[in-house]
């Protein structure tokens, strides 16, 4: 498992997300001052950011349930179950993206931050996977909750904030996008 960024490589890939860290920066700004549920630009904007295709039903009932836990923040595996219930889908993505928009300080679970920690997602027909995919994001949790206590990731966030010295974003996310912006570049 990953366990120390590359702080050279970091500098160079920082710089080419200027634009999608303007639009997460925006999301977030929004999301506490509108009602997700209905607000369509809001939503339209969040769908982009993070490549959400997905069905109207899937978006409303996605939209909902975010919009219903603002202030009551659910857990991982309970996000992830409402999901399924509702659509029939497992969906460990946009699950964490939900529950990294409520709380910040959630990591996000996306295919470049899992390959750039070798940790491997559960396979698609794995007898249990909602638990698999549970016990998976625990593992991402654990790695964060130690990493952000290190060197490498003071250095990590230190480089992130000469780079967008006005970001005002949690450490978590500068770890979250210094780690995306790896597997971007691969």
């Amino acid at each position: 498992m990953l366990t120390v960024i590359d702080i050279a490589t970091i500098r160079n890939t920082l710089p080419t997300i200027s634009r999608g860290l303007e639009k997460y920066v925006k999301i977030m700004g929004e999301f506490r001052k509108c009602d997700v549920a209905k607000d369509l630009m809001f939503q339209r904007t969040y769908k982009g950011f993070y490549r959400m295709r997905r069905n109207q039903n899937f978006c409303q009932c996605y939209f909902g349930y975010m919009e219903a836990h603002k202030t009551i923040i659910p857990a991982f595996g309970n996000v992830l179950l409402f999901l399924y219930e509702s659509t029939s889908r497992i969906e460990p993505s946009f699950s964490s993206k939900m529950l990294a928009t409520i709380n910040p300080e959630m990591p996000v679970w996306d295919v470049n931050v899992l390959s750039n920690l070798s940790i491997r997602p559960p396979r698609p027909y794995h007898k249990e996977r909602l638990k698999a995919t549970v016990d998976t994001y625990s593992v991402l949790l654990d790695w964060y909750a130690g990493y952000v206590e290190t060197q490498n990731a003071r250095d990590v966030i230190g480089v992130f904030d000469e780079i967008y010295p006005d970001s005002q974003i949690t450490n978590v996310k500068k770890i979250d996008i210094a780690l995306w912006s790896l597997g971007e570049k691969k």
